[in-house]
């Protein structure tokens, strides 16, 4: 799941939520209208580890937030549940706009920062959990979503799995600087599921 077009085709062939989230993004015209801004579809959809309710993610590079913002009003301010807030970002990171908007049943979440898609944290923790689920599994997988389902966020989930102490968020980050092998081996001495 390299480009845009990579994590669509996967989608389109996915389970029935994930065809589903295709047909959602085809039909709203999301993609072409942010195309400015390479909208990558990611989060927990994706690597299929969404629950009920959960976000359909969009990641945008913007260079200029202002200019997205203003975009995004025009062309989206008038759908069900828009919203668009500014953000400082995090300890380290750049400031950022996100924008929700709800289509069909989905809760999409639009999130645009001044940085390429592959170099935010969004994408980076997306690439390690795919990884991690890679390894573990239907099992893995079953383990996250239950999780999930008991109210907790994405990256915490994984970070309970795997024993992790500090931010989650932040140990994410970390495991991604490890190489695909080192990942596996590493994960595979703290993880197992019944």
């Amino acid at each position: 799941m390299i480009t845009t077009t990579d994590v669509m085709v996967h989608l389109a062939s996915g389970n029935e939520r994930q065809q589903d989230a295709y047909k959602v993004l085809q039909s709203s015209g999301l993609l072409s209208i942010l195309a400015a801004y390479q909208p990558y579809p990611a989060g927990t959809v994706p690597i299929d580890i969404d629950i009920p309710g959960s976000d359909l993610d969009l990641l945008c590079e913007a260079a200029d937030l202002e200019a997205f913002e203003t975009l995004v009003h025009q062309q989206l301010g008038g759908m069900q549940g828009f919203r668009c807030d500014r953000g400082d970002g995090r300890a380290g990171q750049r400031p950022y706009v996100t924008c929700s908007v709800d289509i069909g049943n989905w809760p999409v979440e639009i999130f645009a920062q001044s940085i390429a898609v592959r170099r935010q944290n969004a994408y980076i923790h997306m690439l390690v959990e795919w990884e991690l689920l890679q390894l573990w599994g239907e099992a893995g997988h079953r383990e996250i979503r239950k999780l999930k389902l008991e109210g907790c966020k994405t990256e915490p989930a994984f970070a309970a799995v795997l024993g992790l102490q500090g931010d989650p968020y932040d140990e994410m980050l970390h495991l991604a600087a490890m190489s695909k092998e080192e990942l596996w081996q590493w994960a595979r001495l703290r993880t197992s599921f019944k």
